[in-house]
């Protein structure tokens, strides 16, 4: 559940990854990419084509993947180094506005 808050926003089609983590005593192996990689590969199996896909996490690591920062895409609260986006499918560009996730992503408990 990604909403971009913006009356022209095209978000539909966008998904959000999960910060991937390993255990420490099994980083270093690979494991997180396997997984990074599964995922995007799974995610574009859809029977909709997803136009993209939004993470927050380090820029270091998932810049891997090809996942950049957008001036024009904010998740508020949040450096905006660190909330990355990328474009699947040959879409034109990320949407613009106020990145929104779905109120589960809310739970403290």
């Amino acid at each position: 559940g990604l909403v971009v808050e913006e009356e022209e926003a095209e978000s539909d089609y966008w998904y959000g990854l999960g910060p991937v983590s390993v255990c420490p005593q099994y980083q270093n192996r690979g494991i997180g990419s396997q997984l990074v990689k599964f995922a995007l590969v799974e995610l574009q199996k859809q029977s909709i084509e997803p136009r993209g896909c939004v993470v927050l996490g380090n820029p270091d690591y998932y810049g891997r993947f090809g996942f950049k920062s957008h001036p024009n895409l904010v998740l508020p609260g949040v450096p905006p180094e660190y909330f990355q986006v990328l474009v699947l499918n040959g879409s034109d560009a990320p949407p613009v506005g106020i990145v929104r996730y779905h109120e589960s992503f809310d739970a403290t408990e």
